[in-house]
């Protein structure tokens, strides 16, 4: 009987359980279309797994959404209050995680099918801190950023955003994109995912109306009526160290139309001795 019961509960988290890799089409943080997830199954009996991610949100309140540093994963876990928790090693406490960590998930191998994944039943949680001088929490310091970009000239968003992040200084993996691309859109209220301006306008959500009055041959006003693209990407001097610590250097930009754009340009943000990045400067602000 006993057996037979495990065999049932297997087979019952089977049928929501699905590919780690993506979400499906049409929710913040995904660019659509996306193909259907496959279907995982469970390790065999006593087997473990084991993945570590970064976390990218939510460590204040345990809520963690993370993202494979390495991969496109993007998975959602509330820390377990019964689950073994070490950091650094040392037996800890949920309130001791902080976001920028690596989080290794010791589980069942079961991946839940949803948009960020869930894990089956969790074994052991073990945080890392990055090492002093890393990239520490860059992606919750390019979510300010990208805050920041939204409310400024807020005459320009819309209902959606797309965010490339794809040459952000730093080296963000697929996976870390797509986590920030979905809790920004939480934050705002707004459907959200990761694309260039190429894909948006090969997809549509970018239009071209011609220019006449003698206007060159195909000169043409270009829109998305109902989003806007925010892009950070280096700036054309990126450096990349100063005083032997680490710099960013980029530029953040706000694009809904070819006469409606704001732009950070030429920023700068310092890696301090101790701590993770924080603030930053930003060299002149532009408006089109």
């Amino acid at each position: 009987m006993r057996e037979l019961a495990a065999l049932i509960l297997s087979l019952c988290l089977l049928s929501g359980c699905g590919d780690r890799e993506g979400p499906p089409s049409g929710t913040a943080g995904s660019p659509p279309p996306a193909s259907a997830p496959a279907v995982s199954a469970p390790l065999p009996t006593g087997q473990q797994e084991a993945l570590s991610l970064r976390i990218v949100d939510g460590a204040e309140d345990g809520d963690l959404l993370l993202a494979d540093p390495e991969g496109s994963g993007v998975y959602r876990l509330s820390v377990p209050e019964d689950v073994p928790l070490t950091v650094d090693g040392a037996e800890a406490a949920p309130s001791d995680l902080a976001d920028g960590m690596t989080l290794t998930v010791t589980f069942n191998g079961l991946v839940q099918e949803s948009w960020p994944a869930g894990f089956g039943q969790v074994y052991a949680l073990d945080a890392s801190s990055p090492a002093g001088g890393s990239y520490t929490d860059l992606c919750g310091f390019y979510l300010k950023v990208l805050d920041d970009l939204w409310n400024a000239d807020t005459g320009l968003n819309g209902t959606q955003a797309a965010i490339d992040l794809s040459q952000a200084p730093g080296g963000l993996s697929q996976g870390e994109q797509a986590a920030i691309a979905l809790r920004f859109g939480e934050l705002h209220g707004v459907e959200a995912w990761n694309a260039t301006y190429e894909e948006l306008l090969e997809g549509g959500y970018i239009t071209a109306e011609p220019l006449g009055n003698g206007a060159p041959e195909g000169a043409a006003f270009y829109r998305w009526e109902d989003g806007c693209l925010l892009t950070i990407s280096p700036h054309e001097t990126e450096e990349t160290e100063a005083w032997s610590l680490p710099v960013l250097r980029f530029d953040a930009d706000k694009w809904a139309s070819s006469l409606g754009a704001y732009s950070f340009y030429d920023c700068t943000a310092v890696w301090p001795e101790a701590g993770t990045w924080s603030g930053y400067q930003v060299g002149s602000e532009m408006i089109s």
